[in-house]
């Protein structure tokens, strides 16, 4: 039964309306068809709502709090799963995060507070739908400035076949820790099987000859680095 001074008709008033939310932003994110969709934000909603309502069903004090505390870490670890790393890209962070505002939506409710979770649902809504077009416009906007001025590096390595992993393991690393921005690495073997010829595809803000030569520099360091070269280019807009 229901702990002291809390019926059942408030737990299911609780849960219906962690539910309810819940589906409303799962509805909008599975009509846009992403990873995550109705029956996810559902349960996570309800699913948090659950939790702190540990602390009314026990009657303990001071309980909710620590709980919803748990709640938010935990729910960490399931918007990570959602996370999908393209190359150097990371996909997914729009869903992570909205799993983690149902989470927040599912607390409030099972706390008794309709009217911020009512509130909170809104504002996550009007976010995904309604500041998307914003979002892609400035994305749009910001690329072709800043491409109007980018500068393009093809760096083109040819090393040992047997240590390919090894040196491109190193490239990578060492533009990591540039300011430049690495778009495109691959790997083609020659015919004889005896060396492999790394290209990687990488740009600038502005003209830096002085950092590729450096890293090209340190990786002709390399004993097993038989030959490397780059060139660079300006981007050409076309409208």
């Amino acid at each position: 039964m229901a702990g002291p001074h809390f019926s059942w008709l408030e737990l299911v008033i609780r849960l219906g309306s962690a539910l309810v939310l819940g589906s409303v932003i799962g509805a909008e994110r599975q009509w846009r068809q992403r990873t995550a969709g109705l029956r996810t934000y559902s349960l996570v909603s309800v699913g948090a709502a659950l939790f702190v309502l540990l602390a009314p069903l026990t009657g303990v004090q001071g309980e909710a709090s620590r709980v919803a505390a748990q709640v938010i870490s935990g729910v960490g670890f399931l918007g990570a799963g959602v996370l999908m790393r393209t190359g150097l890209s990371v996909h997914g962070l729009n869903t992570a995060s909205t799993i983690w505002c149902s989470a927040a939506i599912g607390v409030l409710a099972g706390s008794g507070f309709y009217a911020a979770a009512s509130l909170g649902t809104t504002f996550v809504l009007i976010i995904n739908i309604f500041l998307r077009p914003m979002a892609d416009w400035i994305g749009r906007h910001a690329k072709k400035e800043t491409a109007e001025h980018t500068i393009e590096y093809s760096i083109q390595l040819v090393c040992r076949g047997r240590q390919e992993s090894r040196v491109r393991t190193l490239l990578i690393q060492l533009l990591s820790l540039s300011p430049l921005a690495l778009h495109e690495v691959e790997s083609v073997v020659g015919q004889d099987d005896k060396h492999t010829v790394i290209k990687a595809m990488v740009s600038a803000p502005e003209r830096n000859d002085a950092q590729v030569e450096q890293i090209t520099s340190r990786l002709s360091l390399e004993r097993d680095v038989v030959g490397i070269s780059w060139k660079a280019s300006p981007v050409t807009i076309v409208e």
